[in-house]
């Protein structure tokens, strides 16, 4: 099984036309591969933003972002500047010490989402934390944007 996204080499054996030619083996790169790259691009991005608590640049450029942080409903999608405030009163207490992308997956064409994990410690205190936060993204105009932001408890 072959993974969206991945690398593919297609060995074509036997012969072909009259004169029995072998076909050499074809490596492609099709869209999907690049799109795949981009994606990679995108949530280490998001990382970078989290991780230098920039959450206006992490929300850049989105049509709304849509937030669940712990046990919380989800919110509604909230205007880029609104989601950056909610995020920065969650995680302004905290010192990022890696932020770390695990994995990024294509759910279709235009939409994604990446694996995140902080870990974090409390300012004034010992305390340290590791969260992972889900990433959805959504492709337009070939830039991957955030739209979603969802902490997993």
């Amino acid at each position: 099984m072959i993974a969206r996204g991945v690398v593919f080499v297609v060995a074509v054996c036997g012969g072909l036309g009259a004169g029995g030619a072998e076909a050499p083996s074809v490596v492609r790169r099709g869209g999907a591969a690049q799109q795949m790259d981009s994606l990679l691009a995108a949530a280490r991005r998001a990382a970078r933003a989290w991780r230098l608590h920039d959450f206006a640049g992490l929300v850049a450029g989105s049509p709304g972002v849509m937030v669940r942080l712990g046990r919380t409903e989800p919110s509604a999608p909230l205007r880029p500047a609104q989601a950056a405030q909610t995020l920065q009163a969650f995680a302004g207490g905290a010192d990022e010490i890696e932020v770390e992308v695990l994995a990024v997956r294509l759910v279709d064409a235009n939409r994604a989402y990446a694996e995140v994990q902080r870990t974090f410690s409390v300012r004034g205190t010992a305390s340290r934390g590791v969260q992972t936060l889900y990433v959805g993204l959504r492709l337009g105009e070939g830039v991957y944007r955030v739209v979603e932001v969802r902490l997993v408890p």
